[in-house]
């Protein structure tokens, strides 16, 4: 074949790597396809990839190629300047060299640790808008052939291409992981004040952590302050039976000095971390760790630590701004376990409670001309989050309120009876409008929850000209149903949960609101009912279902039936969360 056709050819192979490399947004499967490529577009032996970490401005080799595509080494790190791939960086220019042990740039190290020997290679750095994000490294033509000119332009029209590739799947893999870290803390927010005990939820938190974080292995600490020891909440990775004996004092190994510094930590490879202890009984499974404190105010709760990627690929800079914001949700949520258990005994408070909420349900509904109310509201262990109110504004305007706090009981029932003192001052003009009602109520919450938040629906119902105009706030969709149409209709929108955002707008809807008319209310503790085993559960099928089969009732009568049905179909009379249930029909 003729240098020309040879040149085409392989001129030809990148037009076809670029559209393989561009079409793949996984960066773990892109570095090595990278490397693959460019090893064997240059007929080379091995070939490595080094990044640059913006934060602390070192150049990482996470996995190289060698001549059969299997793994030579991991989680090599370079200083600017340090060895090849370093000088390429820094001096931003491509470098090609016949014998590499003559040069003096040439760092041996990785030859000696790897076994593998280096005689010739060209590296070129990778830009984006004249910015060096790392560089591309080929090892060894094949044949002993040294390399040519040419092979620099290959490989730099390649870097191009990579580097473009590289950053739209780093682009893609951060708005992944910020994606999955808004669902996960909104799962901690929740479901974890459901947990029975501290044990239970630490290991529920765990599994979560490790499955968002693409991770094996993982360990909680609980701080003793008094012996300045951590010991094991929940843990993956380590035997069981081993779980209940490891104490880790304040300053030793990774987790203690984490503990002792009260700072987040992310080691690509612990080998080379003398904080590693490397004797060590039980050792981490994989060379790569993050770790952050677990802080309430200043007050040291514990330590958090994940190692051993699914991937096998070390963690990065976003996996630890991920783990720490994770962390200081924990921090929270174990904090108001630990207060939440701790009220719960307290008989005295339970009672007081119990009649602050009494307080804030109205006592009797109130009567409105051509409205009627049914409800039923039933709160888990007497005191719960739910509460509803209906507010007569004017002769033909009234206000119809439900609203679920986060996680149910004593800690829930504090922080509805802070909300309902919060609407108590709203004046009439933030009352008439749903979305100035929602505006004002999430500026005043905002930050104030202590790791609660609220859903809920407010609407306008004006007799005078038929319509109803309402927002829903994160809140169940309630369901519209008009019977003279026979039809049912779930008045679903997209707004935002009360108190987690600052700054909020919320949208408002209208819609016709006519004699015969019924809207029906809920909380999620209905429609999250389920059996013993949890092989049968409610639905909001089943309840528009069943609010069809009891049109024709009193408002008053079909509240009661249709809680009725829901424990029924259950098999189960016990609820397991707040429930409330208010209907509103227009006579």
């Amino acid at each position: 074949m003729s240098t020309i056709d040879s040149e085409a050819r392989k001129y030809k192979s990148l037009l076809n790597t670029s559209t393989i490399l561009n079409a793949n947004l996984d960066l773990y499967q892109l570095l090595p396809l990278i490397m693959l490529y460019s090893k064997d577009l240059l007929e080379a032996e091995a070939s490595s990839l080094f990044l640059l970490e913006e934060k602390d401005g070192f150049l990482y080799c996470e996995v190289a190629l060698g001549e059969k595509g299997e793994i030579v080494q991991k989680y090599a790190r370079l200083e600017p300047g340090q060895g090849i791939a370093g000088w390429v960086a820094k001096e931003k220019k491509a470098i090609i060299l016949e014998d590499a042990y003559t040069d003096p740039r040439f760092n041996p190290a990785l030859d000696q640790k790897t076994g593998f020997r280096t005689r010739s290679l060209v590296c070129v750095p990778l830009y984006i808008a004249d910015k060096v994000i790392g560089t591309l490294e080929i090892l060894n033509k094949s044949d002993n052939r040294s390399f040519e000119s040419s092979d620099v332009e290959v490989l730099n029209s390649l870097s191009e291409m990579a580097a473009i590739a590289i950053k739209n799947a780093q682009a893609h893999e951060a708005l992944k992981k910020r994606v999955l870290e808004l669902r996960l803390l909104y799962e901690f927010e929740k479901l974890t004040v459901a947990e029975k005990s501290i044990n239970e939820l630490g290991n529920w938190l765990l599994d979560k952590v490790l499955e968002f974080l693409e991770a094996k292995a993982g360990t909680i600490y609980i701080a003793d302050p008094t012996l300045e020891v951590l010991r094991v909440l929940a843990a993956r990775g380590i035997p069981e039976e081993a779980i209940h004996n490891i104490q880790v004092p304040y300053g030793e190994g990774i987790s203690g000095w984490v503990a002792k510094e009260k700072q987040s930590l992310l080691i690509q490879n612990l080998d080379e971390d003398p904080r590693y202890d490397k004797s060590a009984k039980y050792k981490f499974e994989a060379n790569s760790l993050i770790s952050a404190p677990l802080l309430f105010r200043g007050e040291l709760l514990g330590v958090i630590s994940v190692n051993n990627k699914y991937s096998g690929f070390a963690f990065t800079h976003a996996d630890l701004e991920m783990l720490g914001a994770i962390a200081n949700r924990l921090s929270v949520t174990i904090k108001n376990a630990n207060l939440f258990h701790k009220v719960l005994d307290t008989d005295r408070e339970l009672k007081r409670a119990r009649e602050v909420m009494h307080k804030i349900l109205p006592s009797s509904l109130p009567y409105v001309g051509g409205l009627e109310f049914g409800v039923q509201h039933i709160p888990y262990d007497n005191v719960g989050g739910d509460f509803y109110n209906i507010l007569k504004l004017d002769e033909n305007r009234s206000a119809v309120l439900i609203a679920d706090v986060s996680g149910h009981g004593l800690s829930a029932s504090v922080v509805a009876t802070v909300i309902h003192t919060v609407v108590s001052t709203f004046d009439s003009e933030t009352l008439g409008s749903p979305s100035k009602f929602f505006t004002a109520l999430n500026y005043a919450l905002y930050n104030k929850l202590a790791g609660n938040f609220l859903t809920a629906f407010y609407a306008i119902i004006h007799t005078g000209t038929n319509t109803m105009s309402y927002t829903n706030a994160g809140h169940n969709p309630p369901i519209l149903y008009r019977k003279s149409e026979g039809s049912s209709l779930h008045l679903e929108t997209k707004g935002k949960l009360v108190g987690v955002i600052p700054d909020l707008f919320f949208e408002e809807y209208v819609t016709a609101f006519q004699p015969q008319d019924r809207l029906v209310l809920y909380t999620d503790g209905l429609t999250e009912h389920s059996n013993a085993d949890r092989t049968r559960r409610y639905s909001e099928d089943l309840l528009t279902l069943a609010v069809r089969n009891h049109s024709q009732s009193h408002s008053a009568e079909a509240a009661e039936s249709l809680i009725k049905e829901c424990r029924t179909y259950c098999h189960r009379s016990d609820f397991e969360d707040d429930v409330t249930l208010l209907i509103v029909d227009r006579v």
